[in-house]
């Protein structure tokens, strides 16, 4: 009777140590993954203006940045003489749907002091304000950002391209999606200077 509860007691604090262990190694080793990726950031593939790039769900093409005194695409520059920062490119939805996710494939990073972090995009074919993409419809955009009055302008400007992945089936719903945002790429661009005024 005491030597099987002896055996039973020892295979319990066996079975308690082998958990416990096995937990301490698993909280080790993602704690030394998670160690290892903020000490070195993934160094992103360069795109360069007017280069296709593959991002998943979107195909871009960045084209130039300029600083003007425009708000839109349709010539109107802003009543208060402010600054803004645009870029054009190319944009084509690869999904299936219409989508308005476009607005987070690009980011200024390092961030411009006195730059707006959410730029307005417009629809260059009509001067429209973009709220979504239709699918397999390739257009041009022009993407801008105010600047706060006195902010220094940017004589480059660092974008990284956030990229998603498509899988047939998601892990809750096994249904298939877009998945997965990532950075995928980084461009400077030179900032050209705002257009004189008339």
């Amino acid at each position: 009777m005491i030597v099987s509860w002896l055996a039973g007691l020892r295979q319990a604090v066996s079975s308690k140590l082998t958990i416990g262990i096995g937990g301490l190694l698993a909280l080790a080793i993602t704690s030394g993954q998670s160690l290892l990726e903020a000490l070195e950031p993934p160094v992103l593939p360069a795109l360069a203006a007017g280069a296709p790039l593959d991002a998943g769900r979107w195909r871009i093409v960045l084209h130039d940045a300029r600083l003007t005194t425009q708000s839109r695409p349709d010539g109107s520059p802003a009543p208060d003489g402010a600054q803004f920062l645009a870029l054009d490119l190319d944009i084509a939805n690869r999904s299936s749907e219409t989508d308005n996710s476009f607005v987070r494939v690009l980011t200024v990073d390092p961030p411009v002091e006195g730059l707006q972090p959410n730029p307005t995009f417009w629809l260059l074919r009509d001067k429209a304000m973009l709220s979504a993409l239709q699918p397999g419809l390739p257009e041009r955009v022009q993407v801008v950002w105010r600047l706060t009055p006195g902010a220094k302008a940017p004589e480059r400007l660092r974008l990284i391209v956030t990229g998603q992945t498509f899988k047939p089936r998601d892990n809750l719903l096994a249904a298939p999606g877009w998945f997965n945002p990532k950075p995928v790429a980084a461009a400077i661009l030179p900032v050209t200077a705002a257009e004189a005024k008339p």
